[in-house]
């Protein structure tokens, strides 16, 4: 049971990722997310944009449901805080190392997925249509982009 509520927080986070992406982070938070948009489309990279304290607001829950289900010895908050934490482990290595090369440790991509992944992304930067534009998504996204 306890790796079940692991699987399910870690994929349920891809779910409150893409909302929060879209009305959110798109929405009234635009302020925040705004320099990271920007610097991509300048070409330039920061070494902290404002867009990052959305990792430390990710991390709160996690770190909360870690900390709780220690000190009430319940391994079903640890697993859910353990699959929050995994999944925004798997953000920073595909979003912000792989695909905008924060930290130089991806030379090449080969895998399929991952280059898909990269394709989705990109189209949401520098979106052709209305329909790029709106990938919000980190792991799940649309099939055209296997292509």
């Amino acid at each position: 049971m306890v790796a079940l509520i692991f699987i399910a927080a870690f994929f349920f986070m891809e779910f409150i990722a893409w909302s929060n992406h879209k009305y959110l982070m798109h929405g009234f938070l635009w302020v925040l997310h705004r320099d990271h948009h920007e610097n991509f489309t300048r070409g330039t990279r920061k070494r902290f944009e404002r867009n990052d304290l959305f990792f430390i607001i990710y991390a709160t829950p996690a770190i909360y449901l870690i900390i709780a289900g220690i000190t009430k010895t319940s391994p079903y908050m640890i697993a859910a805080g353990a699959g929050f934490s995994a999944y925004g482990i798997t953000n920073f290595l595909v979003h912000d190392v792989m695909y905008h090369k924060r930290l130089p440790i991806f030379k090449e991509i080969r895998n399929p997925y991952f280059l898909a992944a990269m394709k989705a992304h990109e189209a949401h930067h520098k979106p052709k249509s209305q329909e790029d534009f709106n990938i919000f998504g980190l792991l799940i996204f649309p099939g055209r982009f296997f292509k």
